[in-house]
């Protein structure tokens, strides 16, 4: 898991016109400057070991929260910050599925919170997500915000900071991003005949009910391809398919003898079913391969959840004709007894010419 640094860009929000209202009350300005340093935190999923999958929908909180004790390389150079500088306890990076799976989250704090200069310590950790297939981030990691007086030359008890850093456990800054992976496994529908009266051109309709992991639905899309079943899958292009605001989604696709249905992008615990339908089908005896299959409808399979694999089923279509030498065989008697009757009248034919002469 890759989990690095962050982008920053500051906002200051004192101005004359608040100093100028603080003479007029008659009070000095405060020893330091209200001045806002706004940091941006790039958090970002990486998508790599979810082919086919789109970006799942759901927050990723983390929590700005003060130490207990400073790590080794902070002692002695830095303070603890305190719960009262703190003034974004809460960092959520939201996602709303599609392609998009960075997003950027602002945290801030304020000049006015800190006395004096130094090296102010936080932490900074993330909550579970709850998102089936998503990786938390367990790394720990140190917020550094460096106050320093606002005229080093000449102090006068004004303060700003200058720099904020999100660091390792070990002291040593990030570089870009914070990231979690996502997993996702692909389920694939193979299709074989079997029998003297099959057809290799008949077509036959899959329709593949999908149903999230989470009780709050989380997937987003799968990406749905047809194809040889020894096809090289990643040279075809496929249909994205999205998944219902009820975590529901629905794959269609028609295959013939040969072919398969491949769908990419599943989280672990997807339910699944798979029905056979059609007039084709209706004409031919099914038999499924690598699933348990209890119910008495062998068009429709038993209810389904994905492991964290990848799944292959086999869909068997048969169809014998009654073999011909059968019927041969059950006719040969009426035959011997029309041939003895053919032969008989021949004889009788011939006996009443020979009498007439």
């Amino acid at each position: 898991m890759k989990t690095t640094y962050i982008s920053r860009a500051k906002f200051g929000k004192f101005t004359a016109a608040i100093a100028a209202a603080a003479l007029l009350a008659g009070t000095a300005a405060p020893g330091v400057l209200a001045a806002d340093y706004t940091a941006q935190l790039t958090k970002t999923i990486d998508m790599t070991a979810a082919p086919g999958a789109g970006v799942p929908h759901g927050s990723i909180t983390l929590t700005v929260g003060t130490v207990a004790n400073l790590p080794s390389w902070a002692a002695g150079t830095a303070v603890k910050g305190t719960a009262a500088q703190i003034k974004s306890t809460e960092l959520t990076a939201a996602f709303t599925g599609g392609t998009a799976n960075t997003v950027t989250v602002p945290f801030t704090f304020d000049s006015d919170d800190f006395t004096a200069p130094g090296d102010y310590i936080f932490s900074l950790t993330e909550t579970a997500a709850g998102i089936t297939g998503l990786t938390q981030d367990t790394a720990a990691r140190y917020i550094v915000v460096r106050v320093v007086n606002t005229d080093p030359a000449a102090p006068t008890g004004a303060l700003r900071i200058s720099d904020i850093n999100i660091v390792n456990a070990d002291g040593t800054a990030k570089a870009g991003e914070i990231t979690n992976t996502y997993a996702a496994y692909g389920l694939s529908v193979v299709k074989h005949l079997s029998g003297n009266f099959a057809n290799a051109g008949d077509e036959f309709t899959f329709t593949i009910a999908l149903d999230d992991p989470d009780e709050t639905p989380h997937a987003s899309s799968v990406t749905v391809k047809t194809g040889g079943e020894s096809a090289d899958f990643s040279t075809i292009t496929g249909d994205t398919v999205a998944f219902n605001a009820d975590g529901t989604a629905e794959v269609k696709a028609g295959i013939t003898g040969g072919e398969k249905i491949e769908v990419t992008g599943l989280p672990a615990n997807t339910g699944y079913t798979i029905t056979e339908s059609g007039d084709t089908a209706s004409s031919y005896t099914t038999t499924w391969d690598g699933i348990t299959k209890t119910g008495s409808d062998d068009k429709t399979s038993d209810a389904q959840t994905m492991a964290a694999a990848d799944k292959t089923i086999t869909v068997t279509n048969s169809r014998t004709a009654p073999t011909p030498t059968g019927l041969l065989l059950d006719a040969a008697p009426y035959g011997a007894m029309l041939l003895a009757a053919g032969t008989g009248s021949v004889l009788l034919l011939r006996k009443r010419r020979n009498s007439d002469e």
